[in-house]
């Protein structure tokens, strides 16, 4: 299958800004997760907490860059807007379900225990697979046709 050009600029723009995005989101992570004591919250780890704050930071990098640059849309669309909300909801659930379910397998399996930097390894882990989510639903939803 060959891609086209204008597919393949897309890629390389969404992948771009989805490096900035997760540098940024990566850097509030580490940052909330020092500012946020543990057991602040009676059912949340601060880990979920601070995976959360920090996804939303990206979110606002991710949806502006995008709509501007790599799908070109200058409107304003309440419809569009919603649809990314919506998209990212199901990016966020499962970015940090699956950050959690990463760090208990690191953490609580013996057979992990010599993997080093296991936060960043459920990060990097979550962050990919929502990767891909979010530019097919990007591509075939909320920016479809473009």
């Amino acid at each position: 299958m060959k891609l086209n050009n204008q597919l393949l600029k897309q890629i390389i723009k969404f992948g771009l800004i989805g490096v900035l995005a997760t540098l940024v989101d990566l850097f509030a992570y580490f940052i909330f997760l020092q500012l946020i004591p543990e057991n602040s919250f009676d059912k949340f780890s601060n880990e979920s907490i601070s995976k959360t704050m920090s996804f939303l930071c990206g979110l606002l990098v991710t949806f502006y860059l995008n709509k501007y640059w790599t799908w070109k849309q200058k409107e304003k669309s309440k419809k569009r807007f919603g649809q990314f909300l919506l998209l990212y909801a199901m990016s966020l659930l499962i970015n940090v379900s699956l950050n959690e379910l990463f760090l208990y397998i690191l953490h609580d399996n013996n057979f992990w225990e010599f993997v080093p930097y296991k936060y960043f390894v459920a990060f990097v882990g979550a962050t990919g697979f929502t990767a891909v989510f979010n530019f097919i639903g990007q591509k075939f939803w909320v920016f479809k046709g473009v």
